[in-house]
C-alpha cells in the first residue's frame, strides 16, 4: 500500500482479519486527539492514538483514511474497518492464499472512526456500531436547572405489549451501545412507541415537564429565511445532507443523566428497571441549540475545495450550493470525508446529491430562486389572499440576487 503522508512512501501491510482498526506503527502524520482502550503487553488498558486522516493508495483504489498508531506493532496492520471499504476478497487454496480488491470500486467517503470510547473486546461488533452511532468527540454536557426546582416524576403511560415489544430490540441496541444505562433515579418521565407507517418504531420520550424546569440556552440558531439569503444568484448545483442520529454524538455528564431518567420492563424477562441517557436526549429543549454550536466550531475546521460554494448549517441539516456540478461532486466528497472522520453519520435515503432543484428547510431551491412549500406558489416578498378570508394564508418567495 502506497501512504501518501509528507512523501510518498511504500509499506507492507500484514492482514489481520481479527483486527478492528487498520494500524501504522510509523507516525507518518501528526496524531489526532481520538483514542481508544487497548490491552498491551502488560495485560493492563492503555490509550492509543488514531493519526490524523492520511491518503492512500492500493492497486487502482485511493481514499482517505485514519490509522491507528502502534508504534510497537511489528508491521503495519490492514484490518477490517479498510478491509470492508477496500472490498477485500481472501482465498485459500492449497498452496497459497489470494488477496484481492474490488478495482472498479473507487473509495469516496470514509468508514467512521470511534473516537474516545472504550470498545469491549468480547463483541467484535460493537466497535464498528460505536463508530457510527456514537463517537464521544466533545467533552459531556451539563444539565442546567431553575433554582429552586425539584425533581421531576411523572409516571409512565400504559403501554400495549405489541408497542412495547416494538420498541425493545432498539432498547436493547442501545443499552449495547451504551446510549442507554439502568440508573436509580429520583426523576422520571414517560416513553411513547411511535409506529412508523412502515411498521418499524421509534423511541419518544416526553420531557416537556423537564424543560419546564430547565434554563433555556438562547438559541443562535439563524432563521431559515434569513439562512438562505446568503446563497448568491450563480449557485445552480445543490446537495441536501442530513446527519442521522446527530444528538447521539454528545456525551451527557454523569451528574446530569439522572434528569432524564425513563421506566421501562422488559418483555421476555418482565423485570422493571429505570433507564437513562448517557448523550443528548431528543426532545429536551437545548438539545437543538447545544448541538448546532458545537457542529458548526467543527465545520470551522472543514478546508473547502476550490472553486465558487458556499455550506449552509441548520442544526443538523446541511445545504452545499456551488457553480457547477463537478465542483458540486468535489463539494460533497470532502464534506462527507470531514464528517466520517469527525464521527458523524449522514442519512442516504435522505440525501439529495448533486442537483439543480433541492428542497432544504421546507424551501424548494434552484438557481436564482427560493420558494416556500405551500398549496399554491405565490410570487413577491409577501402575498396575502383577499382581505376578510378565513382561510387566509401567507407565503414567501424570495428571488436571490447575486452579491
Amino acid at each position: 500500500i502506497t501512504v501518501l503522508g509528507e512523501g510518498k512512501k511504500e509499506l507492507d501491510f500484514l492482514i489481520d482479519t481479527g483486527a478492528t482498526f487498520s494500524v501504522l506503527n510509523q507516525e507518518l502524520v501528526p496524531k489526532s486527539d481520538e483514542f481508544v482502550q487497548v490491552v498491551g503487553a502488560t495485560g493492563q488498558p492503555e490509550k492509543a492514538y488514531f493519526l490524523k486522516p492520511i491518503k492512500y493508495k492500493i492497486g487502482k483504489q485511493m481514499g482517505i483514511h485514519q490509522f491507528l498508531y502502534l508504534p510497537n506493532s511489528p508491521k503495519p496492520l490492514l484490518g477490517r474497518d479498510l478491509l470492508e471499504n477496500l472490498g477485500a476478497i481472501i482465498k485459500f487454496n492449497k498452496d497459497k492464499l489470494e488477496f484481492q480488491v474490488n478495482e472498479e470500486q473507487l473509495i469516496t467517503a470514509l468508514s467512521l472512526t470511534i473516537s474516545c470510547v472504550e470498545p469491549k473486546p468480547e463483541n467484535h461488533n460493537i466497535e464498528r456500531i460505536l463508530s457510527e452511532a456514537y463517537p464521544l468527540v466533545w467533552h459531556p454536557l451539563l444539565s442546567d436547572l431553575k433554582l429552586g426546582q425539584g425533581q421531576v416524576v411523572r409516571k409512565q403511560y400504559p403501554l400495549r405489549i405489541e408497542d412495547r415489544e416494538g420498541i425493545e430490540p432498539i432498547i436493547k441496541r442501545f443499552l449495547e451501545l451504551g446510549l442507554l444505562v439502568e440508573c436509580e433515579s429520583d426523576f422520571n418521565t414517560p416513553i411513547l412507541p411511535v409506529r412508523k407507517p412502515n411498521g418499524a418504531y421509534r423511541l419518544v420520550q416526553d420531557l416537556r415537564a423537564v424543560n419546564e424546569i430547565t434554563k433555556t440556552l438562547h438559541p443562535v440558531v439563524a432563521n431559515p429565511y434569513t439562512l438562505l439569503t446568503k446563497l448568491k444568484d450563480n449557485l445552480a448545483w445543490f446537495n441536501v445532507l442530513d446527519l442521522k442520529d446527530a444528538f447521539f454524538c454528545l456525551p451527557l455528564a454523569p451528574e446530569s443523566q439522572k434528569i432524564f431518567a425513563f421506566e421501562w420492563e422488559f418483555v421476555d424477562r418482565g423485570r422493571k428497571t429505570q433507564l437513562t441517557w448517557t448523550v443528548l436526549p431528543q426532545g429536551w429543549c437545548n438539545s437543538p441549540t447545544i448541538f448546532g454550536n458545537q457542529l458548526a466550531k467543527e465545520l470551522e475546521q472543514w478546508e473547502r475545495p476550490l472553486g465558487d460554494g458556499t455550506l449552509l448549517q441548520y442544526v443538523d441539516d446541511l445545504l452545499i450550493a456551488t457553480v457547477t456540478e463537478e465542483e458540486c461532486n468535489e463539494w460533497t466528497i470532502s464534506l462527507l470525508n470531514f464528517l466520517g472522520l469527525s464521527g458523524y453519520r449522514v442519512s442516504q435515503q435522505k440525501a439529495q446529491l448533486v442537483q439543480t432543484e433541492v428542497v432544504y428547510l421546507g424551501y424548494e431551491i434552484s438557481r436564482g430562486q427560493t420558494i416556500r412549500r405551500c398549496g399554491q406558489l405565490v410570487h413577491g416578498w409577501k402575498q396575502l389572499r383577499e382581505a376578510g378570508s378565513k382561510n387566509g394564508w401567507l407565503c414567501n418567495y424570495h428571488r436571490r440576487k447575486g452579491n
